[in-house]
């Protein structure tokens, strides 16, 4: 089984993410990482399953609820996180 890494940058947009829901709704944050974990979850059971990314490096999955977007790559003993954000606020 992979072993799951996430870079600074991704640790900082978890902390983005869950900073904003603090102030528009708060309740909401449980459900968001609920979402964003069992994505992560997948990756761990089906590494490839994410949609390649032209031209990158990398994969990316969409959350099934709130639609966030995980960049990622895979490694033989590992995944990383690269990024988390809203599927519309970056490019990747």
């Amino acid at each position: 089984m992979r072993t799951i890494l996430f870079r600074k940058e991704a640790e900082a947009d978890l902390r983005s993410i869950i900073a904003y829901y603090e102030d528009v709704a708060p309740e909401a944050i449980p459900n968001i990482l609920s979402d964003i974990y069992r994505s992560i979850d997948q990756l761990v059971r089906y590494p490839h399953s994410g949609m390649r990314v032209t031209g990158r490096p990398f994969r990316r999955i969409v959350t099934i609820k709130y639609h966030f977007k995980l960049a990622y790559e895979v490694g033989e003993d590992r995944i990383v996180i690269l990024g988390v954000f809203r599927y519309q606020d970056r490019e990747a």
